[in-house]
């Protein structure tokens, strides 16, 4: 017995080894790429540093902190207002009694399938319509809702007791009241895990910004990455060093709030 859980911990840890290799590697070529030239990013992609390594790739992106504060300001509104948005959505899903209101959830639930292509065009006519395009305020207000956040939220929600909120009614408490006062201190983890699905997602947001952007002072970092592709080449170095600061502040993110995320998938799973 004791040989078999030896064997099957040794297995378990190739496995995870193996794994977490899958997943370092890519990071690990895209750190090193950038202080290679073209040639030693194919014919050296393992290595380290080579005799040619530098920071000459950093100097071509005179452009990338305009994209770096554009990609900070669409991605800090369109998190913020969609932590608002899921919040009071999951708590009137979850806390509030009216009519049609599983029915209507379910609707909510079932536009997670649409792919984006099929509404794309009618929302580009209704963002056109606005005079809207070609602003980062399209990029937000495409952005204002997320059906995934919601329901996560909900099921964080459905876990407080309702008669804590029955207490509050009795004593002359409103829902909105209610809301900030009471369920919202009580979610800090589930916001903790939207906060970091939404910026991750805005953060490296390509399509929408393809679409809605044609102005070069409007570009979000993951668009201005574009600007090395060209009709006849592709320059990587000054791509792998785009793409190495753009990781950076991902990274920090979910360092910063990993507990709170952790706990925040654990709870929300609990009740369905």
């Amino acid at each position: 017995m004791t040989s078999r859980f030896k064997i099957g911990n040794l297995i378990s840890s190739v496995i995870i080894f193996l794994t977490s290799l899958a997943v370092l590697l890519p990071i690990y070529i895209i750190v090193t790429a950038a202080f290679k030239n073209e040639v030693d990013i194919f014919d050296r992609p393992i290595a380290i540093l080579t005799e040619n390594s530098g920071l000459f790739n950093f100097k071509q992106l005179e452009m990338f902190p305009l994209y770096i504060w554009n990609s900070i300001k669409v991605t800090f509104f369109c998190t913020v207002i969609q932590l608002g948005t899921a919040s009071t959505g999951a708590y009137a899903f979850s806390k509030l009694k009216w009519k049609g209101r599983d029915s209507i959830f379910l609707l909510y639930l079932m536009s997670m399938m649409i792919p984006i292509q099929v509404i794309i065009i009618p929302q580009f006519m209704i963002i056109r319509s606005f005079g809207l395009y070609d602003t980062h305020l399209a990029l937000i207000m495409v952005a204002s809702f997320t059906v995934f956040g919601t329901f996560l939220i909900k099921q964080f929600f459905m876990t407080i007791p309702d008669s804590l909120l029955e207490s509050a009614r009795i004593d002359g408490a409103h829902e909105w009241l209610i809301y900030w006062k009471i369920v919202m201190p009580l979610a800090k983890t589930v916001l903790a895990t939207v906060l970091i699905f939404s910026f991750r997602w805005f953060w490296n947001e390509f399509f929408s910004a393809l679409i809605y952007l044609t102005s070069p002072e409007l570009k979000t970092l993951p668009l201005g990455m574009t600007d090395f592709v060209t009709e006849y080449m592709v320059y990587y170095g000054p791509q792998m060093a785009a793409a190495m600061i753009s990781i950076i502040p991902v990274m920090i993110l979910f360092i910063s709030l990993q507990r709170f995320f952790i706990q925040g998938i654990t709870s929300s799973g609990i009740k369905g």
